[in-house]
């Protein structure tokens, strides 16, 4: 199997994002809702988007992001990132390093081929601004 780069995620949560920690330490559950813009050879338009996350024990997030892209050309893409977040310290500041499992899927033709694809997101998310970069790649057989 090759990685074949995909497109870029560039997402940001317009609003607050809400976390509760209901039961005495870290584990809990968040939500909140964003923007933003997708790049790639493949794939580019704008992003809407919600995530409710479950939080760990330990901190890290466990991404349950759903929304749509509508693309440059006029079609709509859903995506669903799933996976974790880890939270390191980078240069002072905390990021959260992102491991997802990206879907897509779309019914118009010209971007149909995405409905059997299996991708994968690499990233960072930063806890200060919310902010979030992610690198997504199609895993593509070579059987």
């Amino acid at each position: 199997m090759r990685l074949e780069p995909l497109c870029a995620f560039d997402l940001h949560y317009t609003s607050d994002f809400h976390l509760t920690r209901p039961y005495g330490n870290e584990s809990g559950t968040g939500w909140g809702v964003g923007d933003g813009r997708v790049t790639g050879e493949r794939v580019t338009g704008t992003a809407q988007w919600s995530n409710q996350p479950a939080r760990h024990g330990d901190g890290a997030m466990l991404p349950n992001a759903r929304g749509v892209v509508a693309t440059d050309d006029g079609a709509e893409v859903v995506f669903d990132l799933t996976g974790r977040t880890v939270f390191v310290d980078r240069d002072g500041e905390e990021v959260g390093r992102q491991l997802l499992l990206v879907l897509l899927e779309s019914e118009d033709g010209r971007y149909a081929w995405l409905n059997n694809a299996v991708c994968v997101g690499e990233g960072v998310i930063s806890a200060e601004t919310m902010t979030m970069h992610l690198d997504v790649f199609q895993c593509v057989s070579e059987l």
